[in-house]
């Protein structure tokens, strides 16, 4: 689990983030990044929609493997962002490692990793 902390929680909060926020496309994943002055941590949401699978236990599935990713992720994060990962459909379910290594590619194309 995510700290309460690092969580998007509010529709306000995805609506401004996918209003005005910086967007990159992986294989697997669709990621939006805003960066907010106000917000003492990052926060991240996580969505899965039913076109990716129809079974809430797949999409859920989905959501434990993307918090666990930030959870190793989150002390390497820059403060003060907004982000919201969406979850590709396609025809291959993606591995852990193939979600893993499509999200630390999208998060270093977006500069939001320390050192990148």
């Amino acid at each position: 689990m995510l700290p309460n902390q690092n969580r998007l929680r509010r529709r306000e909060d995805f609506a401004k983030v996918y209003a005005n926020g910086d967007r990159y496309r992986g294989t697997y994943l669709n990621l939006r990044i805003l960066f907010d002055s106000n917000a003492e941590f990052t926060k991240i949401g996580i969505v899965v929609s039913k076109k990716v699978s129809k079974l809430a236990v797949s999409r859920n599935r989905f959501k434990r493997q993307l918090r666990a990713i930030f959870r190793q992720l989150l002390s390497q994060l820059k403060n003060r962002l907004q982000i919201v990962v969406t979850v590709i459909a396609s025809q291959s379910k993606p591995s852990y490692q193939q979600l893993c290594d499509d999200l630390k590619n999208l998060l270093a194309k977006a500069k939001v990793l320390h050192g990148s």
